[in-house]
């Protein structure tokens, strides 16, 4: 669940729109950032529409350790070069990197990602599908970010008696997309493992949980807080539930080795469990990220965001309150 936090309040006068904008950050949050301690800047997306309310667009802005915003400016997305015919030709500067895993996919043949703001292209080479993927229809989805810095192609597969598997795809992977464009740093190492729980998952509609789970596991600089009388009784007694695509003996492992900590970000993760990863071959990443998502719907994990949050109310006075352009 959110822990409650405690917030600052700033504000910058935006130079696309020309509106002051009003946001309330993390305190504890911000002062974790790496970017900050390397640089003695932290960014942030806001993404907010115009005084008409109609065009949307996207801030990036730089806070410093004093939680002054020290510039700002408008989010600039890299668009790709648009191909007629023949074979598609990367950007230059666009890095693509590709996995290919021995993962068993059930809901698509094919997965393409491309983050603009990264100038990063992620093809996932699937070489192992279920059983009754020759029986199932192709179905191509695009899902497209709001802003459009994170761009998704995939082939669905979809049996004919459940076509509505289609509208949760889509809605799986617009929460997806959306988390990776609004983090402040994101996780792309762990891509593909989120990728692999949303397959696992897209049987049913995303709920608001998961939403926030895909969320904290993309932003590096989101904040875990173990709670530890949880993860020990998982640890002693696993979970009283079946877990699908884990096995609750690795959950219990995990559980151990976090419960040693008062809290963690995301980017600490890998660090935290490398011993594990190195010791043993079944704990790779891939479950490291779903026993996460597991052991945070369980409730053992408290958490915090690095998102921006707008301040509601025009007459309401932020405590503190700085501009930049």
């Amino acid at each position: 669940m959110s822990l409650t936090s405690d917030i600052k309040v700033v504000s910058y006068l935006c130079g696309e729109c020309k509106q002051t904008r009003r946001l309330s950050i993390d305190k504890d949050v911000h002062l974790q950032r790496r970017e900050l301690t390397i640089n003695g800047l932290a960014s942030y997306i806001d993404v907010h529409a115009d005084k008409k309310g109609m065009s949307r667009h996207g801030i990036k802005i730089f806070i410093d350790k004093n939680f002054h915003v020290r510039t700002n400016n408008v989010l600039k997305i890299k668009k790709s070069a648009s191909v007629t015919s023949g074979p598609s030709i990367p950007l230059p500067g666009f890095k693509t990197k590709s996995l290919t895993t021995t993962y068993t996919w059930h809901n698509w043949s094919s997965l393409e990602l491309e983050i603009k703001s990264e100038n990063l292209k992620f093809k996932l080479e699937i070489t192992e599908l279920d059983e009754d993927a020759a029986n199932k229809i192709n179905s191509k989805i695009t899902t497209v970010s709001e802003l459009g810095s994170v761009v998704c192609n995939l082939d669905a597969l979809v049996e004919e008696e459940t076509p509505e598997i289609l509208v949760y795809i889509s809605g799986w992977m617009a929460s997806f997309c959306n988390s990776m464009e609004l983090a402040s740093a994101m996780h792309v190492d762990l891509i593909p493992e989120v990728l692999r729980y949303i397959d696992i998952h897209v049987h049913r509609p995303i709920t608001y949980s998961d939403e926030m789970i895909i969320a904290i596991l993309i932003d590096k600089s989101s904040l875990l807080i173990p709670n530890k009388d949880a993860l020990r009784m998982i640890a002693e007694k696993g979970p009283a539930m079946e877990l699908m695509g884990l096995n609750p003996d690795k959950l219990k492992k995990i559980a151990m080795d976090l419960v040693k900590y008062d809290s963690f970000s995301m980017i600490d993760i890998q660090k935290i469990l490398e011993h594990e990863i190195e010791k043993d071959s079944e704990l790779e990443e891939e479950f490291i990220v779903l026993a996460l998502f597991y052991l945070i719907s369980l409730d053992a994990f408290d958490y915090k965001l690095s998102y921006l949050q707008t301040v509601k109310g025009k007459n309401e006075v932020p405590e503190e309150s700085y501009n930049a352009n």
